[in-house]
């Protein structure tokens, strides 16, 4: 019995956490929410039981899935706020101690990009934003032929003077007169997304069971539009996740309460 009970009080708490930490995030910049699932626990479960007459032993947690349907975009000012609508991942690569571009790479959905003093795309975090300079026609779009992007603030003598991202993420720099390709954001997409590592702030990296990532660019097949001055808002939705928290609070106090119970009649049991 106190097993039973205990079990019950432990996935309402562990419901409860999930989603507060979905609430404490609603505001974070391409959030994505949690779910939670749970399982039944049988002592004496086979295929052959009549599951009306098998007595459940308590419940467990099955498992934790992040959820990545597709936030709001939110107009935000500024050329480098970038957001994606539909499918893939930025590609990030977060520096070494000298300063250099690591190996390692980092993906995302928070576009809330900007440049720093040499001209090259950060991310939050500080992280090179990564993608294909002089990308031909047909060109295959992969790991090695990717590259931190940069903005020269003046090229040919002539200073920055306007910046514009297309929606298949082709960053164009006017210098005078003149106007430049400058480089492509790179996106990428992965056979089971919901099996990366999450690192926080929004980043994930990929795992054995995520598969390795496949690269791509805005608006190709299978990859999303790259919309420039929007971020991506979390997905989480206040009602359904108040509506989890006030079920998940009933199902621990009834369970407290089934333990005071439990512990009142041993004690009048042990008493006489």
């Amino acid at each position: 019995m106190y097993g039973t009970i205990r079990s019950g009080m432990s996935t309402a708490m562990h419901e409860l956490a999930v989603i507060s930490n979905n609430i404490a995030n609603a505001g974070s910049t391409a959030f994505q929410r949690s779910d939670v699932s749970f399982s039944d626990l049988y002592g004496a479960a086979s295929a052959e039981s009549v599951q009306r007459l098998t007595t459940g032993l308590g419940s467990a947690v099955e498992s934790t899935r992040r959820s990545i349907s597709q936030g709001n975009l939110a107009n935000r000012d500024g050329v480098l706020n970038l957001a994606l609508s539909g499918s893939g991942l930025f590609v990030t690569a977060p520096p070494t101690t000298d300063g250099a571009i690591s190996d390692r790479r980092i993906f995302t959905r928070n576009g809330e990009f900007s440049l720093d003093a040499s001209g090259d795309m950060r991310a939050t975090d500080g992280a090179y934003i990564m993608g294909f300079s002089n990308l031909a026609d047909g060109a295959e779009l992969s790991s090695g032929s990717l590259t931190k992007l940069n903005v020269p603030y003046e090229k040919d003598g002539a200073k920055l003077s306007a910046l514009e991202i297309n929606k298949d993420g082709a960053i164009f720099g006017t210098y005078g007169q003149t106007v430049t390709k400058l480089g492509q954001i790179g996106l990428a997409t992965f056979p089971n997304p919901l099996a990366m590592r999450s690192l926080g702030i929004s980043r994930f990296e990929p795992t054995v069971n995520s598969g390795a990532p496949a690269y791509g660019i805005g608006g190709a097949d299978g990859y999303g539009q790259v919309q420039s001055g929007a971020l991506e808002t979390s997905n989480v939705d206040m009602t359904v996740e108040m509506t989890g928290m006030i079920r998940a609070q009933q199902q621990f106090s009834g369970a407290a309460r089934i333990l005071q119970t439990n512990s009142d009649m041993i004690e009048k049991l042990t008493q006489r």
